[in-house]
């Protein structure tokens, strides 16, 4: 199950990540940019996302707890999460990963596909991908 991320929630995220600092995260739950994921009424992860220019809902991150991973949770909670944004009339996802990570392949067995890089001085490239959530 996906949800809204709530201020109940707080101490869960911050546990979970290392990002950013308590102001920010509480911002981000009132701004509705977190999803928790939920097995049997637990908290086992969680995604971020936001809208870029208005029109382009945008993964930035999803964590699932290591011990809950391979079994279908992190699936279950990107589709659940593209159902959202069908359902709010976006027309396609978009998400990133360091070209350099295992993720890639994760995205594109959900039918992901390569549409542009970024490469920075020093670092990976990020490796952007985009989904077509059919017609709007």
């Amino acid at each position: 199950m996906l949800r809204a991320a709530t201020e109940r929630d707080f101490a869960f995220l911050r546990a979970f990540s290392t990002g950013p600092g308590d102001e920010k995260l509480r911002a981000q739950i009132r701004d509705g940019r977190l999803r928790i994921i939920e097995t049997a009424g637990e908290p086992v992860g969680f995604l971020k996302f936001s809208i870029l220019w208005e029109v382009l809902p945008f993964i930035e991150v999803i964590m699932v707890c290591e011990d809950r991973r391979r079994c279908g949770i992190g699936r279950d909670a990107v589709r659940s999460w593209e159902r959202e944004m069908a359902s709010r009339s976006f027309r396609w996802t978009l998400t990133s990963t360091q070209a350099d990570e295992t993720a890639q392949e994760f995205w594109r067995r959900f039918g992901y596909s390569d549409c542009g890089s970024i490469t920075l001085p020093g670092k990976p490239a990020e490796l952007f991908m985009f989904h077509d959530l059919g017609p709007s």
